[in-house]
């Protein structure tokens, strides 16, 4: 990727390398020309070093020393549970804020967030790659050009295998100090797409629980948002799933949607096409296929938000609202309210 600019390279900080989607990144922009990583911070000195050593970048050992060299976008990949604190600071340096998800670990700290950004006249981008997926992409197409009708009901799996990985039950990942658990971590990612496909739902009912491992939390649960119109828009996710392949399901009142190999499991698996996302009008013979190739492994969708945060930092790509940011982590958060008082919980009672 070429990146197109009148002076110099985009210049890169990295606040915070906890998050293990931030390796992905920086190894996508050492393949653009005119992208510039300066540096990195994390109060984790042997992460950080180990991080620096193999990457071969500076280490900076304060977080103004680094915010305050020339900027262009600040990627926060810390715990997060110190968002507040990262975003509050880096908002004073930098124009261009890419955050990984989720947002926050409750909801105000989610509002604190949101209100720095506005006060200070930074802009956020939080690393949402189920938002660039080209597959996803073309789903919200067909959703807003109505080819299906009236939406009835969606079902999204989204899994991973981390009950296989080594020592994962001493990652910050499942430290409910560092990160809200293990299920919110993931379960973000098709949240935020329900968010992005439909809006804001009126009310969640979710049942979440620990199957596997008592020192890997919250594994597996299921969550289904109401719609005002009706439409019911479900979420299964497990981390104790090694296989699977139809992961996204849509019907609506003229026709349905079917997509295979969407999360990690799926994707990483040897597939029979290089195709997986196919729809069908209701009373067509024949399914029609989206000539859109499943990426090869997982990582690709990651990777793929890396020319997205440069185009963020040249001004030519918009992020979603400030709006759309909270709305997520509020249906995240009330999943976890739902599960524990065994009830449906409306969101107006937790409006924005």
């Amino acid at each position: 990727m070429t990146i197109s600019m009148n002076s110099s390279p985009i210049q890169i900080a990295l606040y915070g390398v906890a998050h293990g989607h931030i390796a992905h990144y920086l190894e996508e922009f050492s393949k653009f020309t005119g992208a510039h990583v300066i540096g990195v911070y994390d109060d984790n000195y042997e992460r950080v070093i180990s991080f620096c050593n193999k990457y071969g970048l500076r280490r900076y050992e304060n977080p103004e020393e680094l915010l305050s060299q020339s900027i262009d976008v600040v990627i926060i990949g810390c715990e997060t549970v110190h968002h507040l604190k990262a975003v509050s600071l880096a908002c004073r340096y930098v124009q261009n804020i890419a955050l990984q998800k989720p947002l926050a670990t409750t909801i105000i700290d989610g509002r604190k967030i949101l209100e720095k950004i506005q006060k200070s006249g930074a802009q956020l981008l939080m690393l949402w790659q189920m938002r660039v997926d080209p597959e996803n992409k073309f789903i919200k197409q067909i959703i807003d050009e109505n080819h299906l009708g009236q939406l009835l009901h969606f079902r999204r799996r989204h899994c991973l295998s981390t009950h296989r990985w080594k020592d994962f039950h001493k990652s910050w990942h499942v430290n409910r100090q560092l990160n809200l658990g293990m299920w919110a971590d993931d379960a973000a990612h098709p949240i935020d797409l329900i968010r992005w496909l439909f809006g804001r739902p009126k009310s969640v009912y979710a049942d979440i629980d620990t199957l596997v491992n008592p020192e890997v939390p919250d594994d597996n649960g299921i969550a289904v948002f109401r719609y005002d119109s009706g439409l019911f828009a479900e979420i299964q996710c497990s981390f104790t799933s090694d296989y699977g392949e139809t992961t996204t399901e849509l019907v609506g009142s003229n026709g349905m949607l079917v997509q295979y190999f969407g999360d990690a499991p799926s994707c990483n698996q040897p597939k029979k096409s290089n195709y997986g996302l196919k729809w069908k009008i209701f009373g067509d013979e024949q399914w029609r296929t989206a000539e859109i190739a499943s990426p090869e492994n997982h990582s690709f969708r990651i990777k793929a938000l890396a020319p997205k945060i440069i185009e963020f930092a040249q001004g030519v790509y918009e992020p979603p609202s400030s709006e759309e940011y909270l709305d997520s982590l509020t249906m995240t958060l009330l999943c976890y309210e739902s599960s524990e008082q065994k009830k449906q919980i409306v969101l107006s009672e937790y409006a924005n």
